[in-house]
């Protein structure tokens, strides 16, 4: 008996922009990102912040840093992309096509798009995306625009 199971793969693409990374000699990190990294609010924000305030973003150092922490957070929302990923196989009747999508955050962590990769733009499908991802938390960085591609496809077994 054969099964399908859909995985996500590791492959991820890195695309830094120019004008946002660090310049010779900068500081390695921003004033209050080291209390950022770990999780928790800097300065003001940890006195008497209401508890509906977002948690912080996490501060990448590096854009590998920053491609690791953006996988991860796309991959803690792999049940509603998958789910997008299979309606759009359905509406594209193409049940076991390999789908690649591609993911642009900001240096400021914040989702600039997400889309197909490749050749034909599906708006429906993008709009899926941008909705499964759009309370994922993705970091701040020096690293610009980053661009990480995942690839989706079914291994029979």
């Amino acid at each position: 008996m054969k099964r399908r199971l859909v995985l996500a793969l590791g492959s991820l693409g890195l695309v830094v922009a120019a004008c946002g990374g660090r310049g010779a000699g900068g500081p390695s990190t921003p004033p209050g990102a080291a209390a950022a990294k770990d999780g928790s609010a800097s300065g003001a924000a940890d006195a008497g912040a209401p508890d509906a305030a977002p948690p912080a973003k996490p501060f990448a150092g590096s854009p590998t840093e920053a491609t690791q922490l953006i996988g991860d957070a796309i991959d803690k929302n792999g049940a509603e992309i998958k789910k997008c990923v299979g309606d759009y196989r359905a509406r594209k009747k193409l049940p076991h096509q390999r789908v690649e999508i591609s993911v642009g955050i900001d240096q400021d962590g914040r989702l600039l798009g997400a889309t197909s990769k490749g050749g034909k733009q599906d708006p429906a499908f993008s709009e899926c995306l941008q909705r499964a991802l759009s309370g994922a938390q993705f970091p701040r960085s020096h690293a610009g625009v980053i661009q990480v591609t995942k690839s989706y496809e079914e291994i029979e077994q």
